[in-house]
């Protein structure tokens, strides 16, 4: 496969790992900026516009009905869904064009994910998509006329599903996809690695994906959790993951994060994905 249909590919696989737009997937990462907090305390979606504080103007403003229809216009509304509200605009900055929105339903990750597969289907589009497990995961398709990855995401959480519907122009984020940090520590003999950054509220947090030689995620793993460890970095405890992966928490200062490693066959090697959300200083 080309390089370019591979960041393609791969490119929104970590648009989903960042969470969709700060949902934050892994309290580690909050802790790293607002203090630890009890696992039990899930990420809420932000409150509907419609419940906004009586002293906003009701409804909502044209640069936020804009938004909305850039993110919601290519895919039909879940039939069992609640109303679609916006998410995030332009997280990426400026130069990456991007539009979320979200909705929640009681149906699972897999019945979304499928209904959409179909969707895509029915209207002769070449479907893109990846499972995370039976919790997460996304579904769409790029288009080569405008550069723009179209997505559906999906992630089980408190007793629910959100929906996160995306549409962005990602060309200029497949050009410095390949520009990694140079304080990360990563393996020498990672191949292709993909790359976002973007900055929150007082922290940027930094996802980035590539591939290991090796058929086993435990034995890379312990390669890297050992190379992290003489780098200076804390390394949380081996979790199992679906699909035979493994993952881990790292931690240096105030930058903390997760490491996961899966195999994804057919290609060969190991996938490392690494997150992190730094606060301040580099470590």
């Amino acid at each position: 496969m080309p390089k370019s249909s591979s960041l393609v590919i791969r490119v929104p696989a970590l648009l989903f790992s960042v969470a969709v737009v700060g949902a934050l997937i892994g309290f580690a990462w909050e802790g790293a900026v607002y203090g630890r907090r009890d696992v039990s305390e899930e990420w809420s979606p932000p409150p509907s516009l419609d419940d906004a504080p009586p002293a906003k103007a009701p409804g909502r403003s044209p640069a936020e009905e804009a938004a909305l229809k850039r993110a919601l216009v290519h895919f039909p509304a879940y039939p069992r869904a609640s109303r679609a509200e916006l998410l995030a605009v332009d997280y990426l900055g400026p130069d990456v064009p991007i539009a979320v929105a979200w909705f929640t339903t009681q149906d699972t990750p897999e019945q979304v994910l499928e209904h959409y597969r179909k969707v895509l289907l029915d209207n002769g589009l070449p479907v893109l998509g990846e499972r995370h497990g039976v919790n997460g995961g996304w579904v769409g398709y790029w288009s080569p006329a405008t550069e723009e990855m179209r997505l559906v995401s999906v992630l089980a959480q408190g007793g629910e599903t959100l929906g996160f519907v995306s549409a962005g122009q990602v060309a200029p984020l497949l050009k410095r996809a390949s520009k990694v940090p140079s304080w990360m520590p990563l393996p020498p003999e990672l191949s292709e690695p993909v790359t976002l950054s973007f900055d929150m509220e007082g922290a940027a947090h930094h996802v980035v994906s590539g591939r290991i030689p090796g058929d086993s995620p435990q034995a890379v793993g312990e390669t890297y959790r050992a190379l992290l460890k003489e780098k200076g970095w804390e390394v949380g405890a081996v979790e199992p993951m679906d699909a035979g992966g493994i993952g881990f928490e790292v931690m240096r200062g105030t930058t903390m994060g997760r490491a996961t490693l899966r195999l994804k066959l057919p290609e060969p090697g190991v996938e490392l994905q690494l997150s992190l959300l730094q606060r301040g200083a580099v470590p």
